[in-house]
């Protein structure tokens, strides 16, 4: 998996615009509904395996910091 795929992962299950999608960008600020985030999450577990439980996410997490947990590397 790489950056670019859970950008995509992330703008689809939220409706998000990409170019929001920014690593610096926190979960809160994004303004991301439980319930999609949790859907990203199914989503991430059945298309890519990895499993990471609602209540590690926090407001204050930043995108680049949910792409350091779930270990995605970036394709630049």
């Amino acid at each position: 998996m790489t950056h670019e795929d859970l950008i995509a992962l992330i703008a689809k299950e939220t409706g998000l615009p990409v170019e929001r999608l920014l690593p610096q960008a926190t979960l809160e600020t994004l303004d991301i509904s439980s319930i999609d985030l949790v859907s990203m999450l199914f989503e991430l577990e059945d298309q890519y395996g990895i499993e990471v439980q609602p209540e590690e996410l926090t407001p204050d997490m930043t995108l680049q910091q949910l792409f350091d947990r779930i270990g995605v590397t970036s394709s630049q």
